[in-house]
């Protein structure tokens, strides 16, 4: 129990309060965020909860098409949450959730084919989710870039420089500012640096060329809907 507590409870509070701290700021400078960063902090919790009760089962996967219908599954729902930045109608959505799909498509079978990657569960999923939730955020940017910008016929290509800005500058200070997690998490867990470098790198170049293809597809998709409709 005691280790139980100093492990991961204590841990889980005491970053906990700083979120809270800076929800509290957001409430009292009336920033409209502080509801949405405490019920992110809740969900956030409990999914990784059950993720973590999930992962011997999703480990278990050997099969190709079950790989495939699970990552697509984090696309479906990573695109609605996209979707949620615009005009959250369906087409929004199905634009949203195929555009990250063929990000995922386009990155992850070249990466098992290439031999950078293993095509067993354990690396597929999780390498899967990263790219669909980096995805989801490069859209989220574009759609609210979109929004704000009154030129309408600069919004497709502003959009997406906007949505590409973060993992570009990322990968710009990767090293001499920034220590990612993923390297960070193999090295202490006794990894060689070199190792750990080349597993992010790869990270870092999948997210950038998934991200792009996650955007530009969406845009052709809603925009070819919208007109149609």
């Amino acid at each position: 129990m005691n280790e139980l507590l100093d492990d991961t409870l204590l841990p889980l509070l005491a970053a906990w309060l700083l979120l809270a701290t800076a929800a509290l700021f957001s409430h009292q400078q009336q920033l409209g965020l502080s509801k949405a960063m405490l019920w992110s902090s809740l969900r956030g919790l409990l999914q990784l909860l059950l993720l973590a009760w999930l992962l011997q089962w999703i480990f278990a996967i050997h099969t190709t098409l079950l790989q495939a219908l699970l990552i697509a599954g984090f696309c479906l729902l990573a695109g609605h949450n996209s979707a949620s930045h615009g005009d959250q109608s369906w087409q929004l959505w199905l634009a949203c959730s195929t555009g990250l799909i063929a990000g995922c498509s386009v990155t992850l079978p070249w990466l098992v084919w290439s031999g950078a990657i293993d095509a067993d569960s354990r690396h597929l999923i999780p390498l899967g989710s990263m790219v669909a939730a980096n995805g989801m955020n490069a859209i989220s940017l574009m759609l609210v870039r979109m929004q704000s910008n009154q030129t309408k016929q600069h919004n497709f290509g502003e959009g997406i420089r906007a949505a590409m800005i973060p993992p570009i500058d990322t990968l710009k200070v990767v090293g001499l500012v920034h220590m990612p997690g993923i390297f960070v998490g193999m090295v202490l867990a006794g990894s060689t640096a070199l190792a750990a470098a080349t597993a992010q790198l790869v990270i870092l170049y999948t997210i950038i060329a998934s991200g792009l293809t996650a955007c530009c597809i969406t845009l052709l998709l809603y925009n070819h809907w919208r007109k149609s409709c």
